[in-house]
């Protein structure tokens, strides 16, 4: 006696026909009706008497409805059990390098109060990686940044987030609350390297409405195109956890005037994986962080604090 076997004898049961259980389990109706035959001399009973387009269930059938119902939910309780227990294994997940210091550490921290005994692997990497890192089954979960080219990942939206215009606190600019998009180009421009989502999304900002800054210098790390803007090498368009996490008070952070440039956060899974409890727990928490970092404070006023 197989699983589907059950589920097909409940889908008839149900829907009053073979044709109707097919389209219901999106199987075809010959590859059903064998199924059904198969279950029946197994059991050795006939579950069904055929009437035609219709059926009737026999006095069997009746007997053995409830008890498929029941080993059927008793298999999805133990998948979800097996999947959820935090005493059973560990959370994989991937996240990107431009998002990773600013809500990591405090995620974790607050999932482990909570999941004690999860243990949790990090792997910090490019969307396009850890999108790859998804396929293969070496993470259960990531967070990144849309867009998404693989269609066989789902994904849940978490939270935009703007990019602001870094300076150092004595540029010209500095006691401006906003710059238009056209001022961004008149400066020496610092670039995060486009093997980053970041990198690909800043250039294309710029690239769609005519922005054409001069590239003073490219770097793999958001860290270091920070430092280069607060030793006056030029400005950078950043995310705005890294303007909010920044204690230095050497750069100025502002909003772009006209069109803010922004990026979407999601978290992301593989479609034929279930998304499971624990890893909703810390999808749960990577929001609650960012929201505490950045759902009460106002980046005009912690720039112009910046400077003085």
């Amino acid at each position: 006696m197989e699983l589907h076997q059950l589920r097909y004898f409940i889908a008839v049961a149900e829907t009053g026909g073979f044709r109707r259980a097919a389209q219901h389990c999106n199987v075809a109706q010959p590859s059903l009706s064998q199924q059904i035959v198969k279950l029946e001399h197994e059991l050795g009973v006939t579950l069904f008497d055929r009437l035609g387009r219709t059926v009737a269930l026999t006095d069997a059938a009746r007997k053995l409805l409830p008890h498929a119902r029941s080993i059927l939910a008793s298999v999805d309780t133990i998948k979800i059990e097996v999947t959820d227990t935090p005493h059973l294994g560990q959370l994989a997940v991937g996240i990107l390098p431009t998002i990773a210091p600013f809500l990591l550490p405090n995620s974790l921290y607050q999932f482990n109060q909570h999941h004690p005994d999860t243990k949790i692997i990090i792997q910090e990497a490019v969307t396009e990686t850890l999108v790859q890192m998804l396929v293969d089954g070496t993470i259960d979960l990531c967070i990144v940044s849309l867009p998404i080219k693989n269609k066989t990942v789902l994904t849940k939206p978490l939270f935009t987030e703007p990019f602001l215009v870094a300076l150092p606190w004595n540029h010209p600019l500095a006691q401006r609350s906003s710059i238009s998009t056209n001022e961004i180009e008149q400066f020496p421009f610092i670039a995060l390297d486009q093997e980053h989502c970041l990198g690909e999304q800043v250039e294309s900002f710029c690239y769609t409405r005519n922005i054409f800054p001069v590239v003073v210098c490219q770097n793999a790390q958001l860290t270091t195109v920070q430092h280069c803007v607060r030793l006056g090498m030029g400005i950078s368009l950043v995310p705005e956890m890294l303007a909010l996490t920044d204690p230095s008070h050497t750069c100025v952070y502002l909003p772009v005037r006209d069109e803010q440039p922004t990026r979407h956060i999601v978290a992301a899974w593989h479609s034929g994986r279930t998304l499971s409890h624990t890893s909703q727990a810390f999808i749960d928490c990577v929001k609650e962080q960012h929201h505490n970092l950045c759902g009460h404070q106002h980046i005009g006023t912690m720039s112009r604090s910046a400077v003085n």
